[in-house]
């Protein structure tokens, strides 16, 4: 793999210790008890996000950005942590572009 794995928040919310022991485990078991528990393990991390979003009730708090280019700024600033260094140059290299529009439409419109 290219980049370091990093949680997202989201992924922080759908892992807890008891999946992380379970997880260590896959490698310990028999070939024909890897799959079936492997499977276990993404089926109780599946019922968790379904959890997440129960009853319309999300737990997971939107970004509160008052305009759609400040969320999108946020969003592509909190991909580059995720990102290859390449990749992270190349949204910086964006985000400093867009920046430099947005600046230049504000002076000059």
């Amino acid at each position: 793999m290219d980049s370091e794995y990093k949680p997202t928040f989201f992924d922080s919310q759908l892992q807890n210790h008891q999946l992380q022991i379970m997880k260590t485990m896959i490698p310990y078991l028999s070939a024909s008890q890897q799959r079936p528990f492997a499977l276990l393990i993404k089926y109780m991390e599946l019922q968790k996000t379904a959890q997440l979003f129960s009853n319309d009730a999300l737990t997971i708090q939107e970004v509160s950005s008052h305009s759609p280019q400040e969320r999108m700024f946020q969003m592509l600033t909190d991909i580059s942590e995720q990102c290859t260094p390449g990749e992270k140059e190349n949204i910086e290299n964006f985000l400093n572009m867009y920046q430099m529009l947005s600046a230049y439409d504000t002076l000059f419109s």
